[in-house]
């Protein structure tokens, strides 16, 4: 397995310098597509890692939510993977699963190079999300055969993802499962959550239909199993924001809600008083 840092390189990497993102792509073997953003220079020697799950309701990737909040979460002090999981447009579930546990794995292994620490995270919006939670409930199919404990990350970060797919209409839900409808509950972490469940931050806005029940619903889950949660709620914004900063990337990202825009100064302030991030 290899990596090259020039395969993907755009004009607003070549802005902040060319040693900013390195990838390694073989989704013909098995293996995780990924980006990685190591931390930013001022943070040297080892550092936590998170694995970036962007969303587009398993039928694009969102740069906004990918490259987006990677270099957010770089320019904090951790080392951010991007990883690109099969979508439903050419796959089926398990396949999304099978990949985020092998980056999981990829990124705990040390094989990029970047000198990562014990903690590994997850940070995923929308249908990134609902795979950022799967990944943390330890979520193994019942149609799949696997031998091995699942990987799951330390913490998560979720954003306006689906948790509970009964709190969705059957329609988008088909489209997510493949007309697996008998997959449903088990593709919901809201109501697959145990002890070994991780430390969880969520947010979501009241203007968007999906994702404020379903952050509730999650965090409810989370609150009964005694895992700690913390739960933002912020009135104003729809879904799909982003960062809410006003910083695009390709065709999302524009929009600028200054209050809802603060999730992430939130968000950096509970991963830092959980634990996760270390000063620099």
């Amino acid at each position: 397995m290899t990596t090259d840092p020039t395969s993907t390189t755009t004009a607003r990497q070549d802005a902040v310098g060319a040693d900013t993102a390195s990838v390694r792509r073989d989704h013909a073997a098995g293996e995780p597509d990924i980006t990685s953003y190591p931390a930013d220079e001022r943070f040297p020697g080892r550092r936590p890692a998170v694995l970036v799950l962007p969303g587009g309701g398993y039928r694009f990737h969102t740069e906004h939510e990918g490259e987006g909040y990677a270099r957010w979460l770089s320019g904090i002090g951790l080392h951010a993977f991007v990883l690109r999981y099969p979508l439903m447009t050419d796959h089926r579930f398990p396949a999304p699963l099978e990949s985020g546990r092998a980056a999981l794995e990829w990124i705990r292994s040390g094989e990029h190079g970047l000198d990562v620490g014990e903690r590994v995270g997850v940070v995923g919006s929308s249908a990134g999300g609902h795979l950022a939670g799967l990944l943390a409930t330890g979520t193994v199919l019942s149609t799949e055969q696997l031998v091995a404990l699942p990987p799951r990350p330390d913490f998560a970060v979720l954003a306006y993802s689906p948790a509970d797919l009964h709190l969705l209409p059957d329609e988008p839900v088909q489209w997510i499962l493949d007309g697996q409808m008998e997959l449903r509950e088990e593709l919901s972490p809201a109501r697959n959550i145990d002890a070994d469940t991780c430390p969880t931050f969520l947010w979501a806005t009241a203007e968007d239909p999906p994702g404020f029940p379903n952050a509730l619903a999650y965090a409810r889950a989370l609150f009964d199993a005694n895992i700690p949660v913390e739960l933002h709620i912020y009135p104003r914004g729809w879904h799909g924001l982003g960062l809410a900063n006003g910083v695009a990337y390709g065709a999302h990202g524009a929009i600028h809600i200054p209050h809802t825009a603060r999730w992430a100064q939130a968000c950096e302030a509970w991963l830092g008083a959980e634990g996760f991030l270390p000063a620099g």
